[in-house]
């Protein structure tokens, strides 16, 4: 490495986005990779560490994990947060990282924050955009000098989440489900752009708004329908499910009914978000990094052959 190495320290390297994450990274030469990780899950970087990373085996939950902590930071120009769970990982374990990061005095701390504009939905709305926001309000107390960087994309352009976990598509009976009128603007990402606008803001010297967005697709569901529809030669009935409002009904009657079936009504809830429009981008600045081309729905259908 040379003198003028940017260390940047990536928490969450072993799940979909956090690799993908780690290797856009990698891409830039100037960059000094450290990657923290569970002991129990040391064994999944093992290519990353044969790639130069340097793997610092730590559980955030861990009372003794001070003193490791500081020494992972120490020098780092950035912090990305790449870790999913429940409150106690999204705001307990990502605050604890945060006090970390300030004490080491690092510029810049981006947590696991990756969706559509958490901050246009009202509590109870969704409850993972909950706790995100909950974060981000105790980081704002928390955070001293530390620039918390929220980096919004809309959904996810996936295969496993736009057709998949929302329950928007069912491509094996050629439906989509629709709540509302459908000609809401809605923003759409893959994880592999997701990634790569991650790493130029971890290493962007310039002042990045705290609410950063980017998106590769801004569609609306009839938009998306006839995209997917042109692309891949297959017909797609939409199934008309009612009003937003029959939309909240339908949401608070699977929660009362399985409230621990978490899946029988979470994607809804992101579903929602989406349909109404309150958790549309307003501020998308793809222009800060032109060299970065976002994958659009269109390219991403007909890569994918669905």
């Amino acid at each position: 490495m040379t003198e003028t190495s940017k260390i940047v320290v990536l928490a969450g390297a072993t799940g979909n986005l956090g690799s993908l994450i780690a290797h856009a990274l990698l891409d830039k030469p100037e960059v000094r990779l450290r990657a923290l990780v569970r002991p129990a899950s040391a064994g999944k970087l093992a290519a990353l560490r044969e790639k130069g990373v340097e793997i610092v085996e730590i559980d955030l939950d861990d009372e003794t994990r001070g003193e490791k902590l500081a020494t992972a930071l120490n020098g780092a120009l950035s912090v990305v947060s790449a870790i999913q769970g429940g409150p106690e990982v999204v705001v307990g374990d990502q605050l604890r990282l945060l006090d970390a990061a300030s004490r080491a005095k690092v510029r810049r701390f981006i947590p696991s924050s990756f969706s559509y504009n958490i901050f246009g939905l009202g509590d109870g709305e969704n409850i993972n955009t909950d706790d995100r926001r909950a974060f981000a309000r105790e980081a704002e107390k928390a955070r001293g000098a530390v620039e918390v960087i929220h980096i919004n994309i809309g959904a996810f352009l996936d295969r496993r989440v736009l057709f998949g976990f929302l329950g928007a598509f069912d491509l094996d009976t050629g439906q989509a489900f629709l709540w509302g009128d459908g000609q809401t603007a809605m923003d759409f990402t893959t994880y592999e752009d997701t990634a790569r606008f991650t790493a130029e803001v971890a290493l962007d010297e310039g002042q990045v708004p705290s609410a950063f967005e980017v998106a590769g697709d801004t569609l609306t569901f009839h938009e998306l329908v006839r995209a997917y529809e042109e692309v891949s030669g297959k017909a797609i009935s939409v199934v008309k499910k009612g009003s937003l409002a029959d939309l909240d009904r339908e949401i608070e009657q699977r929660r009362q009914a399985e409230p621990q079936n978490v899946y029988g009504w979470l994607p809804l809830m992101y579903w929602r978000g989406m349909l109404s429009g309150k958790g549309k981008l307003h501020a998308i600045a793809n222009h800060r990094y032109p060299w970065i081309k976002p994958q659009p729905v269109r390219d991403y259908i007909r890569q994918e052959g669905l």
